[in-house]
């Protein structure tokens, strides 16, 4: 906490006294540790428990160092879980990286007397948290995964926390109980899905991530429900919630390769490219350039199209200049130059007016013939069927 404080992440005294009120041990009692390289196949996980003591040690700098906590591997029940080492397989439930659970809570100003949904409830943290800020019979969260939801029901009953634990679908959110003044989902979605905007109440705000097929160009959302209808804002954002059961990333792991072969194409440019902090550029490039993910593992920026066998570096060629190459035949970086310059006369907008015109959810930035802008997808459904 003292670390998220100097580093301006936390500034609500409210979310800091929830903070230290709710007891991680109790709602984290087991954690899972990767014992092999990042991305090495297959993964080697280790289960760490926190009543054993040659694990308590390692287990408290887990579950309290601020990282996101791995608690789940492969679906199981997590009543059922013994100490021990798994090969293979995933990690399929995790409770997310303190700033972040700050930073939505500080954003949703949860104060007593305000009704909660949170869509994704994990390990139950941050209903703990939000049950601690706004009292008891307030906090409805709602998890696809039966496990977790049975395991998070039991451990927030023993710390003495009322919430309500709903297992389903959380693209359908929880009609029975709402309207809600405050909506968090803690998985990101390609739109809102409807129910949520239904189950918003009047004045109430509602807080997302908006998730593409590229993992590094998240938005985050902000919806205000108001006499009118809605009025919602898309920020770019360097991280978000993980997305939705059944969202697919694109992926560079296996098309790596592609950008290692002799270029196609070379030339050199003054324009420098996008920053990697611009990061209201790169969510609008993610929409208007689908299919093109980064290789944020490559010295210089390196963009590939998987789907189209095509990819594109650019990397400084002399002062002032830069060396732009590609391969295959999608002309990638013909598409970022035309996107930026969208950007920049639209006023290098970060932030973005979402609306809601004919059942749309539109993005947009900038005014008159100076705009940059773009549908989200028309459902939030997972591409295969998968689950909230």
């Amino acid at each position: 906490m003292a670390r998220l404080e100097a580093d301006g992440q936390l500034h609500d005294p409210l979310v800091c006294a929830a903070l230290l009120a709710v007891r991680r041990e109790v709602l984290l009692p087991r954690a899972y540790v990767r014992r092999n390289a990042p991305g090495a196949q297959p993964g080697v996980w280790q289960l760490l428990d926190g009543a054993h003591p040659e694990d308590q040690t390692e287990w408290l700098k887990v579950i309290y160092g601020g990282g996101s906590v791995l608690i789940q591997h492969d679906g199981e029940d997590l009543a059922a879980q013994r100490r021990g080492t798994v090969t293979g397989g995933a990690i399929t439930g995790l409770s997310s990286v303190v700033a972040m659970t700050a930073h939505t809570l500080q954003r949703l100003e949860l104060r007593p007397d305000l009704r909660y949904l949170e869509l994704g409830t994990g390990a139950g943290i941050t209903a703990a948290l939000a049950a601690h800020l706004l009292g008891p019979g307030a906090v409805v969260t709602v998890e696809a995964d039966r496990h977790l939801a049975a395991a998070a029901r039991r451990r927030l009953a023993e710390h003495g926390l009322p919430v309500r634990v709903v297992a389903g679908d959380g693209l359908a959110g929880c009609a029975d109980g709402g309207p809600y003044d405050r909506i968090l989902s803690t998985f990101a979605v390609p739109s809102i899905p409807p129910a949520w905007l239904e189950q918003l109440a009047e004045g109430g705000r509602l807080l997302t991530t908006i998730t593409t097929a590229s993992p590094g160009w998240p938005g985050e959302c902000l919806v205000r429900r108001t006499g009118n209808g809605f009025e919602a804002v898309l920020e770019g954002r360097e991280c978000g919630h993980r997305p939705v059961a059944g969202h697919r990333w694109l992926s560079v792991q296996d098309h790596r390769h592609l950008a290692s072969q002799e270029p196609a194409r070379r030339r050199t440019t003054d324009v420098p490219p996008p920053e990697t902090d611009a990061h209201g550029f790169w969510l609008a490039f993610s929409h208007l350039a689908p299919g093109v993910v980064r290789d944020f593992t490559a010295d210089h920026l390196t963009l590939i199209a998987p789907g189209d066998a095509s990819w594109t570096r650019a990397a400084p060629d002399g002062p002032g200049t830069w060396r732009i190459e590609e391969g295959g035949r999608r002309e990638i970086w013909a598409e970022v130059e035309e996107i930026h310059r969208r950007w920049v006369r639209a006023g290098r907008p970060d932030t973005y007016r979402l609306e809601f015109p004919d059942g749309r959810q539109h993005a947009e930035a900038g005014h008159g013939t100076d705009t940059i802008g773009w549908n989200l997808p028309t459902s939030s459904a997972p591409q295969d069927g998968g689950r909230a």
